[in-house]
C-alpha cells in the first residue's frame, strides 16, 4: 500500500473514531485526545489492512481441567 493510501485511510478512520468517542473524552486535553485518536486509527488501519484470524485448535480433555 502506498503511503498516500495509508495516509488518507488513517485519517478516515480518525475522523470517525472522534466523531463515535468526542462526548466520552471531555476530560482529556487536546494534546491526549489527539494521543488517542493517531493511536486508535492506527490500530484500526492495521486490523483493515491485516485482520489477525486465530482459529485455535479445540483442546483435548486433560487441558480443560482445572489445576489442582
Amino acid at each position: 500500500m502506498d503511503e498516500k493510501r495509508k495516509s488518507e485511510a488513517i485519517a478516515a478512520a480518525r475522523r470517525e473514531i472522534a466523531r463515535r468517542i468526542a462526548r466520552f473524552c471531555t476530560t482529556l486535553s487536546e494534546e491526549e485526545l489527539n494521543l488517542l485518536l493517531d493511536r486508535m486509527a492506527y490500530v484500526q488501519w492495521k486490523y483493515d489492512v491485516a485482520p489477525i484470524v486465530v482459529d485455535l485448535p479445540p483442546l483435548k480433555y486433560k487441558e480443560r481441567e482445572l489445576p489442582h
